[in-house]
């Protein structure tokens, strides 16, 4: 397998789902066999407003010219009485050998997914595009202003799979 800093390997659909299928591999082990229980009164895990690629993996689907270092997933809830646990994050490896790995990240055959959660106050519901819309114009958080520099590329409702949601400025 390929050591490189950033893979410029393309994207596709069928990478996009598995990125999306092993991202909710990885909470349902934490929420729904895990630790995570607790949140099951609160937060549906199955059904979030929206999931996403964000950051410079989407830029690279975007753009094709980024490249790609890691993969963020986006898992996107309305918010109910208290925030899921926002500072916390989980990682998988996605072993597709076409993207390689990256070379100062230990521990991974193939590239890190770092998977992330975010309950939102302003969503449209039904609306995954405008939510996502609205949580990069106006939570105005650390995490909010940081995804609004990139991109953002839809990966689940299923029907929005690889729609570009967000590059660097609304689209």
């Amino acid at each position: 397998m390929e050591v490189l800093e950033r893979s410029l390997e393309l994207l596709t659909e069928s990478d996009l789902i598995d990125l999306y299928e092993g991202s909710v591999n990885r909470l349902h082990k934490y929420f729904l066999e895990g630790q995570g229980k607790k949140w099951t009164d609160l937060y549906d895990i199955e059904q979030p407003l929206a999931v996403a690629l964000c950051q410079g993996a989407a830029m690279h689907f975007h753009d094709k010219v980024n490249g790609i270092k890691d993969f963020d997933v986006w898992f996107f809830y309305p918010f109910n009485q208290t925030h899921l646990p926002y500072r916390t994050y989980w990682n998988w490896d996605y072993k597709n050998p076409k993207f390689g790995r990256h070379p100062l990240i230990p521990g991974y055959s193939g590239r890190k997914v770092d998977v992330l959660i975010r309950s939102i106050k302003a969503y449209t519901a039904n609306d995954s595009v405008e939510t996502i819309h609205q949580y990069l114009e106006y939570e105005n958080t650390a995490s909010s202003r940081e995804l609004a520099k990139k991109a953002v590329v839809m990966l689940a409702p299923r029907k929005m799979l690889g729609k570009v949601a967000w590059y660097k400025q609304k689209l």
